[in-house]
């Protein structure tokens, strides 16, 4: 697609690409089913992104943009973290982060998961920016971040899910209308708008034909009657894989979801649940393991939720240890007392 959208016909963006996949065993499809496969058509971004890259340095230049956004990824991660949490509690969170083998492989190859993770943090941040000053560009800054994601991959359920959450799980909580309201409507309503749009514009595209195909069914009720079956499936694979190769991974999704649990009144318990189940649906309709990677454009909302029991703990730690640091001294202040200060067991004068 890179090489198409730079200027080459069909056939030679084939053999271009058929040059550099050959030598490493990789098959090329036919030009049809290479250009015609219906779930990665939308996904023009990454490549559109990529273009100058792949003329400067061949089909390595697809390895430009990825990194690119996962430094960006990091960065901004870092900021939010030590601005919300403070210093302590950024590092401490990022290290699990950045020492996960799933993760790092996923941000740095070429794929389009560092890219989507992107798009969820500008969003969230315009939605926090709008929180603070309600603007019509930040609901428009919104939208383009999710319509950006979703023509990136077909990920934006896990946006719209964790918005919608905050909204409707915050408006329960507070006992009145959320301010969430407006960033959940105009992310919600442009996931589900571009899901429209490219079953429109890309007729092959079909996420429902995915499912059907994945459930080895011929009904949507057949099919959904075997989504607690491909669930199991799907969770108990990624926590072998996990429990294998990378258990920081397995560590700091365990601390989310504890988070998420204790601290079920926060914004961030609120925005990842609604993340976890936009990426139920979206890895069940896909129908397959992938120790996590289909979860990444959702990423900042279980790194949000992991800092908030982090800071917690930390809280709690250094309380105890000036508590304790507190009556060590006035102990040692009272043993220390000179005869002449010790209180007088006759009474005064």
């Amino acid at each position: 697609m890179a090489y198409l959208f730079g200027g080459a016909d069909p056939e030679t963006a084939r053999d271009l690409t058929v040059d550099f996949a050959d030598p490493r065993g990789i098959p090329v499809p036919p030009v049809d089913d290479l250009f015609g496969w219906g779930l990665v058509q939308p996904r023009v971004v990454y490549p559109v992104l990529s273009v100058p890259f792949v003329k400067m340095f061949g089909a390595y230049g697809l390895a430009v943009v990825p990194l690119l956004a996962a430094v960006a990824l990091t960065i901004l991660l870092t900021l939010i973290l030590m601005r919300r949490y403070g210093n302590v509690v950024a590092v401490a969170t990022m290290l699990l982060v950045n020492g996960s083998l799933f993760l790092m492989s996923f941000h740095t190859g070429m794929l389009t998961e560092s890219l989507s993770g992107l798009f969820a943090v500008l969003a969230l941040l315009a939605a926090w920016r709008w929180l603070d000053r309600p603007s019509p560009w930040l609901l428009v800054a919104m939208g383009a971040a999710t319509a950006a994601s979703a023509f990136t991959r077909q990920a934006t359920l896990i946006m719209a899910g964790a918005f919608v959450m905050a909204w409707l799980l915050g408006s329960i909580v507070g006992r009145r209308n959320s301010p969430w309201m407006w960033p959940a409507i105009v992310v919600g309503g442009t996931a589900v708008g571009c899901q429209v749009l490219q079953s429109l514009v890309f007729p092959s595209f079909s996420q429902l034909d995915q499912f059907l195909k994945q459930a080895g069914a011929e009904t949507l009720g057949e099919a959904i009657l075997r989504v607690p079956a491909m669930l199991l499936h799907i969770l108990a694979s990624d926590a072998a894989a996990m429990m294998r190769a990378d258990r920081t991974l397995l560590f700091l999704i365990g601390l989310a979801v504890a988070s998420m649990i204790l601290f079920w009144r926060r914004t961030e318990s609120h925005l990842l649940l609604g993340a976890i189940l936009g990426i139920a649906l979206y890895n069940v309709t896909n129908g397959t393991p992938t120790q996590f990677r289909y979860a990444t454009p959702g990423l900042v909302f279980y790194v949000l939720a992991a800092a908030v029991i982090i800071a917690h703990t930390a809280d709690r730690v250094t309380k105890a240890i000036a508590d304790r640091r507190n009556g060590s001294m006035q102990e040692g202040t009272s043993d220390s007392l000179p005869p002449s200060a010790a209180p007088s067991a006759e009474p005064a004068a």
